[in-house]
């Protein structure tokens, strides 16, 4: 059963994401903030990261920088949460080592598919 850990400050979203993802046959973790998703990412041992960009105190660009920095880390793939807006921010996670990105809004299928075809579909 693939793993993703939900990185969302969004309590409600973060629900959604969850909740939508474990109905498809994945197993979820979730963490509400930055710091949360270091200790998560080393004990739950995720086969992707859906992570907010903005959140407060560490922010999903830091946390991106942080992973992508560790040997150990660095080849889980990461699709950053973001808005539709925030164009050049995304340019910026691209470059620094996202695999991709999700528009908040979008419908929880939207997520599942992308998740399907970076590691293939739960088993």
């Amino acid at each position: 059963m693939a793993k993703v850990l939900v990185v969302e400050d969004d309590e409600s979203l973060r629900n959604l994401y969850s909740k939508s993802l474990k109905l498809k046959n994945f197993k979820v973790e979730t963490a509400n903030d930055g710091a949360d998703a270091l200790v998560k990412v080393g004990l739950f041992r995720p086969d992707v990261i859906i992570l907010d960009i903005f959140m407060p105190e560490l922010d999903g660009i830091e946390v991106l920088k942080i992973l992508k920095a560790d040997p150990e880390f660095k080849k889980i793939p990461i699709l950053m949460l973001t808005t539709a807006s925030e164009i050049k921010t995304i340019k910026e996670c691209l470059e620094r080592g996202a695999t991709g990105y999700i528009v908040k809004g979008g419908s929880p299928e939207d997520i599942v598919k992308k998740i399907n075809n970076i590691i293939g579909p739960p088993e």
